[in-house]
């Protein structure tokens, strides 16, 4: 059955910012990517405007300080690129593709010349894969059979944190064993195959423990939360699984950055470090690469089912999507 993308809600303030993301969801961005361009620019437009600027009305200088405002609040060089080049991006929309370009007050191509390298931010974090033992006592460590089943299909599948949260009944194939991703991170909508056991823990969920939860009944999402739809946040998913890690004994800082006086208030703590954590909802997906990898599977099927955005996967992607699912279940074998 054909699958249709559901138009995205915007939030970004600023009705140029709105033109361009609707013009690019149509023409090249996937449902994710527009959420993840709307977050950059909702929240470069309401830095402008509590400076007292618009889009349209800002200096090269106060995109400078909005990448400072970023670096204050602990965000990584990536973060931070990313949502510059999602800046650069829209303002060359509206130089080229507008009537209003000519009003702009700096060269988009200005941007291409900040360096990043030169601001303080965060290291980047090299991650763990848990062992089998180490995902079993997660697994028990969990306080709900919702919270323990996301982790398993977190495990088994390698979904990232907003696709996991974003998983729809509708989503579960029980006939084929394969669950759909319909707005994964930068990339279509794609398949995964699960085991039979997930296809039972899941039908057991459904029946037996998913009724008690009070917006079940209203809500189309696989897990939803106490009180809404859907885990709504990536933060909420994170602390999840951090406690449960805490409780199986596996947690530990494996990084920690110093936080200057400014960055404080930015975050409005009084904490002198900012901790990384070992076991985060990433750390699942990290398990399930690796796992595959330790099985045998073979590096194409892996950045097929990691939804890794390389061409090297569609020239590995040369049998029907039922013999590369069969083969990989023959394969793996994820921990329970």
């Amino acid at each position: 059955m054909e699958r249709k993308s559901e138009p995205v809600e915007l939030r970004v303030p600023d009705e140029h910012a709105q033109e361009y993301l609707r013009k690019s969801s149509i023409l090249s961005l996937s449902p994710h990517s527009v959420r993840t361009y709307d977050s950059h620019l909702t929240q470069y437009a309401t830095f402008l405007h509590a400076q007292g600027k618009s889009v349209l009305t800002a200096e090269f200088t106060d995109l400078i300080d909005f990448i400072e405002e970023c670096v204050l609040r602990g965000n990584r060089e990536t973060t931070i690129s990313g949502k510059v080049s999602t800046v650069s991006e829209l303002y060359r929309y509206i130089r080229l593709r507008t009537d209003v370009g000519d009003e702009l007050l700096f060269d988009p191509l200005r941007i291409s010349e900040i360096d990043l390298s030169r601001y303080n931010t965060p290291e980047l974090i090299e991650r763990e894969a848990l062992t089998r033992e180490e995902i079993r006592k997660l697994f028990d460590a969990f306080d709900s059979y919702r919270n323990r089943l996301i982790a398993v299909v977190g495990i088994e599948t390698g979904l990232r944190n907003s696709d996991l949260r974003d998983i729809k009944i509708d989503d579960v194939d029980t006939e084929h064993c394969e669950l759909h991703v319909p707005k994964p991170k930068y990339s279509k909508p794609y398949d995964v195959p699960i085991s039979k056991e997930l296809e039972f823990e899941v039908g057991f969920w459904l029946q037996h423990h998913r009724p008690a939860y009070s917006a079940a009944h209203e809500s189309e999402y696989l897990f939803p939360s106490q009180s809404g739809d859907k885990i709504e946040h990536n933060g909420s998913l994170n602390k999840i699984v951090r406690n449960a890690a805490e409780r199986a004994g596996i947690q530990r800082a494996i990084a920690r950055s110093r936080l200057t006086p400014a960055q404080q208030d930015a975050l409005g703590t009084e904490k002198k470090y900012r901790e990384w954590h070992r076991v985060t909802p990433h750390t699942l997906r990290h398990s399930f690469i690796t796992l595959l990898n330790d099985s045998g599977v073979s590096l194409e099927y892996r950045q097929l089912l990691a939804n890794h955005s390389n061409h090297n996967t569609t020239i590995g992607y040369t049998h029907s999507p039922d013999n590369v699912f069969d083969s990989i279940r023959d394969q793996f074998d994820p921990p329970r």
